[in-house]
């Protein structure tokens, strides 16, 4: 995102005096895809993360994508190879969207080993920085998630997953 200062009145004007007023105007580093799949690819593209932390990556963000169109992700096996549903990019950018995602994150850490809901969601406010830097988004979609306690293991779990 580039930030340029423009006059009080919003013509480049020179405006000049003890009260002249500049203000910011935000613009986009690149135009924003048209949906949240594209702004996957372009996020993991424009990271410079390693292609084997792509792959991890795009997994967890493939995750949240079925989040964000208000269904839960799927689990086990026919996660890695699932598509999320053709949702536009701006709904991550719904002020109404933290609250949902917080409900399905809930319920998503219920079924799932806290490191794998930790590692999804570290990733997730990852790419959700990265295009607030682009000036694709303000929301940070992820408030209000909190992180999940690792499960302590006694003697008789030893080696037991969630």
């Amino acid at each position: 995102m580039s930030v340029e200062l423009v006059s009080a009145s919003g013509d480049g004007a020179d405006v000049r005096g003890a009260f002249a007023v500049l203000r910011a105007r935000l613009v986009p580093l690149s135009a924003p895809p048209g949906l949240y799949t594209a702004a996957v690819e372009r996020c993991l593209t424009g990271a410079g993360i390693a292609k084997s932390s792509q792959r991890i990556y795009r997994i967890s963000l493939t995750t949240w994508g079925w989040m964000v169109s208000g269904r839960p992700a799927p689990t086990g096996r026919a996660r890695r190879g699932a598509r999320p549903p053709a949702v536009p990019v701006s709904v991550i950018d719904d002020h109404g969207l933290p609250e949902m995602l917080a409900e399905l994150a809930a319920a998503r850490a219920d079924e799932m080993d806290a490191d794998t809901v930790n590692r999804e969601l570290s990733i997730a406010r990852k790419a959700i920085g990265w295009r607030q830097r682009q000036g694709w988004i303000i929301c940070d979609s992820t408030n209000g998630i909190e992180r999940r306690p690792a499960r302590v293991l006694s003697h008789g779990d030893r080696g037991a997953v969630n």
